[in-house]
């Protein structure tokens, strides 16, 4: 150590003080030495105290089942005073219980290690659990705040997420909403999970709480987690109820409780770390929560390389051509004239669908041709003849289930399905098509969800990639790639992987495989998924999706950069392509629930080529600008806030542009725009009208229309 240098630490084995304190410019974070826990949490800026009573605070959870008794937690509150190290100079606190209490499990000797830091992103929570018992820790609950209160002058909180390329809101406050049912839980619970969104945000309109978890291992599940105790004034609709409006009701406290609950599966001899989560208090709407989220993940985030193009303005169509039920659309050599039709229009690619054996939703993991659609020579023909229309190709794969009605899937691809910890495969649903037999889900295919991780399945999976590339298609659409039909953790003793091992950690392993061979045979081949979560964007160029006029485009607000996609299906369809062009997605035509060809909606083909005209025109905004939601600019109508636009940012000027847009069928709506900060003067344009014009203190915006103003 050199002279003059020391860090200060303090060690504290055993209270000596009530209270353990960090501190900076945005967070005070109160702890209690002889628990853990966290009694106060106040935003600095605002005087929020986000965790409130200190008699309500609460340091962690734990769940060991026990052999005949799986219902065995561990209460932080239970537990005897942890061992403290306190180092100040870096805010850094380590609580460590060398064994613990079990409710019906007695003394455990697990070691539990919960570390807390304070740095310039927020209060960061570690841990690290060393488990010497017989035992499996399968949960941790770190960090709790036990008392969640409304922010001052709030009248209403929720918990946001993201949520298939949108946003997933959970009520708080005055109502609640409870998940599991009735039945399952002492109080009404709601949750947010990962990777499907990586934080939650405690949103109260006005600021709020950015919880991330930053981890881009997929190693464990987080639940951001809610509680409502003791429960309802009373009930309103099915499991909705008022929350109450007092401290106290009935002779108890009433709370929130909110907490990240971590399935880590730390198995009987075994040491695992938890990941961060990190909580910071925010000011303004749900952007700037959000924002933190963006600062880390520009940390990490390495997108792949896009082929040329695909980075410019371009539309698709979706076409099927068989299902389960064998109603057979189109034959290989049909492809060309759905070519024809779009080299015709302007569309750039023709996602095709159900071109495998067994159609779309039957037959997986087979990826070969069916000979009564024709042969593997018609398909490639088909495709090359569209190729030189300058229409690419992209086909539907799917990977994510096998068939449970297939010999195949009995004989050889039940090992590699994910199990449960009975033993027992998981199961999803499946699909039902076209027919009154099917639709009554009599005869449905019902599915499998198979193990990523397990390196026999991915190689299997690689064997069926390589036929969409041996085609000469110009990319794949991998069809719910974004989940597993609800399973999460895969118990299987003979994959390979941890037992058990969370399912998500082998989507990342399963593209790296398909990068490999297309690195080697086609580089520029496109990688296309359906509603991506946001860690798939490593390794996928486009997330596709559906969307309503509800849509609050998160997703897109967070990687901005990101090429994403939407169905437009109706036949005057004018709201989903403005809300295309709104929130920067490109369009997916699919007449007749994409069974049908582009003629057969000659309204909505129009007004889309009119709109994408109209985007390329001025790109620098609308497409290769930055996407930044309703930041940036004020709308009215009629003096109220108005909140059908978006702000576009150039990147090469720094000026702003709006997509403001008009969903009512019926009536015109006269707006007026501000942009924040210094104003140029400002010019408009429509689809119908893209010779830009003079905007002076207003513009009315005809039914189902659209404009763009830009600062000129």
């Amino acid at each position: 150590m050199k002279k003059g240098f020391f860090i200060f630490i303090m060690f504290l084995p055993f209270a000596l003080n009530a209270e353990i304190i960090l501190e900076n410019g945005a967070l005070k974070a109160v702890f209690n030495e002889k628990t853990g826990a966290l009694e106060h949490l106040i935003s600095k800026s605002t005087g929020w105290p986000i965790q409130r009573r200190a008699g309500l605070a609460q340091s962690f959870h734990m769940s060991v089942p026990l052999p005949g008794q799986r219902f065995n937690p561990v209460a932080g509150e239970k537990q005897a005073t942890p061992e403290v190290h306190f180092d100040k100079a870096n805010q850094q606190i380590d609580f460590i219980w060398s064994t613990l209490r079990s409710k019906n499990g007695g003394e455990l000797p697990i070691r539990f290690t919960g570390t807390v830091r304070l740095t310039n992103s927020g209060l960061v929570y570690t841990a690290r659990i060393e488990n010497n018992s017989p035992y499996t820790v399968e949960t941790v609950a770190w960090p709790m705040l036990g008392d969640l209160s409304l922010p001052p002058k709030a009248e209403y909180l929720a918990q946001l997420g993201m949520d298939y390329g949108g946003m997933r809101r959970l009520e708080l406050y005055p109502k609640f909403a409870n998940e599991p049912g009735y039945f399952a839980v002492d109080y009404p619970m709601q949750w947010l999970k990962t990777p499907d969104t990586p934080f939650s945000l405690i949103d109260s309109g006005c600021q709020g709480l950015y919880v991330g978890y930053h981890d881009t291992t997929v190693e464990h599940m987080v639940k951001f987690t809610a509680r409502l105790i003791p429960g309802y004034v009373s009930y309103e609709l099915w499991d909705t109820g008022v929350n109450p409006k007092t401290d106290s009701i009935a002779g108890q406290p009433v709370r929130l409780e909110f907490s990240t609950v971590h399935f880590p599966f730390v198995n009987s001899g075994e040491s695992v770390e938890l990941h961060p989560i990190v909580l910071q208090p925010y000011q303004g709407d749900w952007h700037s929560g959000a924002d933190l989220y963006k600062k880390w993940r520009k940390t990490w985030f390495k997108a792949p390389t896009k082929p040329d193009w695909f980075a410019q303005v371009h539309s698709w169509q979706q076409i099927h051509m068989n299902n389960p039920e064998d109603d057979i659309r189109y034959t290989y050599k049909d492809l060309v004239k759905i070519g024809e039709d779009c080299a015709r229009h302007g569309v750039k690619a023709i996602q095709v669908t159900g071109w495998t054996i067994g159609g779309q939703d039957g037959g997986n993991p087979s990826h070969d041709i069916d000979p009564r659609l024709g042969t593997w020579d018609d398909l490639h023909d088909a495709i090359d003849a569209v190729q030189k229309m300058g229409v690419k190709i992209i086909l539907f794969n799917k990977y994510t289930w096998a068939d449970r009605t297939l010999d195949r899937y009995r004989n050889e691809l039940l090992k590699y399905a994910t199990k449960d910890p009975y033993g027992d495969p998981h199961y999803h649903s499946g699909y039902a098509y076209q027919t009154a037999t099917q639709l009554a889900e009599i005869n449905t295919h019902r599915f499998s969800p198979m193990c990523h991780l397990a390196a026999a399945w991915r190689k299997i999976a690689n064997k069926e990639f390589i036929k969409s590339i041996n085609l000469g298609a110009d990319g794949m659409l991998y069809d719910e790639n974004q989940h597993h039909g609800g399973a999460r953790y895969c118990f299987d003793k003979t994959h390979g992987h941890h037992v058990p091992a969370h399912i998500y950690a082998g989507d990342a392993m399963l593209a790296e495989g398909f990068h490999r061979i297309s690195d080697r045979l086609k580089p520029d081949y496109l990688y296309a998924g359906e509603g991506n979560y946001d860690l798939e964007f490593r390794h996928y160029h486009l997330s596709y999706f559906r969307v309503d006029l509800n849509h609050v485009p998160l997703h897109r607000y967070v990687a901005p950069d990101e090429e994403m996609m939407i169905t437009v299906a109706g036949y005057n369809d004018r709201n989903m392509i403005n809300l295309a062009l709104m929130d920067r997605y490109i369009i997916s035509y699919e007449p007749r629930n994409f069974k049908g060809r582009l003629d057969e909606f000659p309204l909505t083909i129009a007004y889309g080529k009119r709109v994408d005209a109209l985007r390329r025109r001025y790109d620098d905004f609308f497409w290769h600008g930055e996407f930044r939601h309703t930041v940036g600019a004020r709308v009215t109508a009629g003096g109220e806030p108005y909140r059908n636009y978006a702000v576009f940012l150039n990147r090469k000027t720094g000026k702003k542009a709006a997509v403001i847009v008009n969903y009512d069928y019926n009536n015109a709506v006269a707006i007026q725009i501000h942009f924040f900060a210094k104003e140029t003067p400002l010019v408009q344009a429509t689809p119908e009208h893209p010779d830009a014009v003079l905007y002076t203190d207003s513009v009315t915006i005809p039914p189902n229309s659209v404009v763009l103003v830009m600062e000129r």
